[in-house]
C-alpha cells in the first residue's frame, strides 16, 4: 500500500473510526505535537444590537366628569411614581365652561369661581412610559374615559452579532452603552433560537433608562466567566458524532498483554498534524 492510499485510509479512520486510526498512525505518515492542557481565566462575552420596546402596559382612566386642564408628560416621557400626569377640574366647572361662547368667557368664569374649586390632579400609579395619550388639553372627559396608556418596563428586542456556541440561560446580564444614551445593565428574560449559533434575544433594563422606544441600541452580553478554566484550543478538538474528543494522556496502572487499566488522566494530550 502506498504512502498517500495509507494516508487517505487513516483520514477515514480518524473521522469514523477513530479508534483504529492509532494502529496506523506511522504507516499512514500521521503527525502528532504533544501540547499541554492550559489552566486560564476564560470569558464570553458577547455583543448584540437591538431595539427598545415597551410592555406592561396599563390605562389611566377618568374618576370622575370633568375638564383637561393640562396634560404634564409628553408621549414618550419617563414618569415617576406618584408624580402628577394630568390636572383635571370636576364635573360642574366643566358643565360651567361648556356654556362659555369664546375663551374670553371661559377665563371670566374661572375668575369668577376661583377659590371655590380645586384641580385634581391624577397621578402616576408606578415609574413608567407614557406610551399613549388619548385626550387634550382643554378637552371635557366622562367617568372612565381614557386619558393616557403607561408602560411599566421597557425592554430590548436583541440579536447577538457573534455565534454563541454554549446554551443560554435566563437571568444572564447585559449591557447597553453609547455617549449619548449612557450606560444601562440588562437581564435576559427570554431567548428563541434564530440559527444556529444565533438567537433572538429579550432583555429587561434593571431601571427605565433615558432612552426613546424604538431606538436602537448596541450592548454587549456577559455568558460566563471563569477565573480558572481548564482549556484548549478549538482547533486541538475531534469532533465524532456529535462528541467532542482529545488525545489525552493517561497514567497506566495494572498491565496484561491484553488489557490495560487507566489509573488516572494527565494535562498533556496529542494534536493531530497533517502530514508531509
Amino acid at each position: 500500500m502506498s504512502i498517500k492510499k495509507n494516508k487517505i485510509f487513516c483520514s477515514f479512520l480518524i473521522i469514523y473510526i477513530l479508534p483504529f486510526c492509532f494502529l496506523y498512525g506511522e504507516a499512514g505518515k500521521v503527525y502528532f505535537e504533544e501540547k499541554k492542557i492550559e489552566d486560564k481565566k476564560i470569558e464570553i462575552i458577547v455583543p448584540i444590537s437591538g431595539i427598545t420596546q415597551a410592555y406592561n402596559e396599563y390605562d389611566i382612566k377618568a374618576g370622575f366628569d370633568g375638564k383637561v386642564v393640562a396634560i404634564l408628560p409628553s408621549l414618550f416621557d419617563v414618569v415617576k411614581a406618584s408624580s402628577p400626569i394630568v390636572r383635571l377640574v370636576t364635573g360642574e366647572v366643566a358643565a360651567l365652561l361648556k356654556t362659555a361662547k369664546d375663551e374670553n368667557e371661559k377665563k371670566e368664569i374661572l375668575k369668577r369661581w376661583k377659590g371655590l374649586f380645586n384641580y385634581t390632579d391624577i397621578q402616576a400609579p408606578h415609574d413608567g412610559i407614557v406610551t399613549r395619550i388619548y385626550v387634550k388639553d382643554e378637552s371635557f372627559i366622562s367617568k372612565g374615559d381614557k386619558i393616557m396608556t403607561i408602560a411599566r418596563n421597557m425592554r430590548v428586542i436583541a440579536k447577538n452579532t457573534e455565534e454563541i456556541y454554549i446554551p443560554l440561560e435566563k437571568g444572564l446580564n447585559g449591557i447597553v452603552e453609547d455617549k449619548k444614551l449612557g450606560k444601562y445593565k440588562l437581564t435576559l428574560y427570554n431567548f428563541i433560537p434564530d440559527g444556529k449559533y444565533f438567537y433572538k434575544l429579550f432583555f429587561d433594563f434593571e431601571e427605565i433608562p433615558q432612552i426613546k422606544l424604538g431606538e436602537k441600541v448596541e450592548g454587549v452580553m456577559m455568558i460566563a466567566k471563569k477565573q480558572s478554566a481548564r482549556v484548549v484550543p478549538s482547533d486541538d478538538i475531534i469532533e465524532h458524532n456529535g462528541k467532542k474528543y482529545i488525545l489525552l494522556e493517561f497514567e497506566p496502572g495494572l498491565i496484561t498483554s491484553q488489557e490495560v487499566e487507566i489509573a488516572g488522566f494527565r494535562l498533556n494530550y496529542l494534536r493531530i498534524k497533517n502530514g508531509d
